[in-house]
C-alpha cells in the first residue's frame, strides 16, 4: 500500500471511530492534538481531521 493510501485509510478509521464512539469523539473535540498524536499521520491529515470534526459539530 502506498503511504498516501495508508494515511487515507488511517484518517478514515479515525473519522469512523469518531462517528461511532461518543467518548472518542468528545476527546477528539476537546483535545485533538493529544488524540491525533497517537496516530502516524501527517500534519496536513491532522488538520483535515480537525476541520472535519469542527464542521460536524457545528
Amino acid at each position: 500500500m502506498e503511504p498516501k493510501e495508508k494515511e487515507a485509510e488511517i484518517v478514515s478509521e479515525i473519522l469512523l471511530k469518531a462517528a461511532s464512539e461518543p467518548e472518542f469523539r468528545n476527546n477528539l473535540i476537546r483535545d485533538p492534538a493529544t488524540v491525533l498524536d497517537m496516530y502516524d499521520v501527517s500534519p496536513t491529515a491532522k488538520m483535515v481531521i480537525k476541520r472535519t470534526i469542527i464542521d460536524l459539530t457545528q
